[in-house]
């Protein structure tokens, strides 16, 4: 990702406005074993006190790098209870990349937030129909069915 992903101007411009990147090489503890990093690339998204929230691992063209960071932003901003700004960057996502291997999944999480802000039954079911219509084959179609 050095050579192709990282140089990319979409690339740095995004991670600059929006990430603090830290590097750790697979056999860098201890890190690499907190995070259970095996093989590099892995994209790790985690909160203000270092858990968890999102991974992808294995190589991803610029195109494919930024909606990955967008649905990490995304994870941990709904983790947080932040649900506006997780509601703009998973709609965000699923607008400018709606093709993309992440949308499907933003678009579920984009729907938990929107309930989540709102305790309205009826963004589950919105959230469902969307997913139906736009990744019927999709397996985060087939998490939100409970809520046609």
């Amino acid at each position: 990702m050095d050579a192709v992903t990282y140089p990319n101007e979409a690339v740095t411009d995004f991670v600059r406005k929006h990430i603090v990147p830290v590097r750790i090489r697979y056999d860098q503890q201890p890190l690499a074993g907190q995070y259970r990093v095996k093989w590099t690339p892995t994209l790790i998204a985690v909160d203000k006190d270092g858990n968890e929230i999102y991974r992808n691992e294995g190589f991803l063209p610029p195109e494919d790098l930024i909606p990955a960071l967008m649905l990490g932003i995304g994870k941990v901003r709904l983790n947080e209870g932040n649900y506006q700004e997780a509601i703009s960057h998973l709609s965000e996502l699923s607008s400018k990349y709606p093709k993309s291997e992440e949308a499907p999944e933003a678009v579920y999480f984009l729907g938990v937030a929107r309930f989540k802000s709102t305790n309205d039954f009826k963004v589950l079911k919105q959230t469902f129909d969307q997913l139906s219509k736009e990744y019927p084959s999709s397996i985060w179609t087939k998490k939100a069915s409970p809520y046609r």
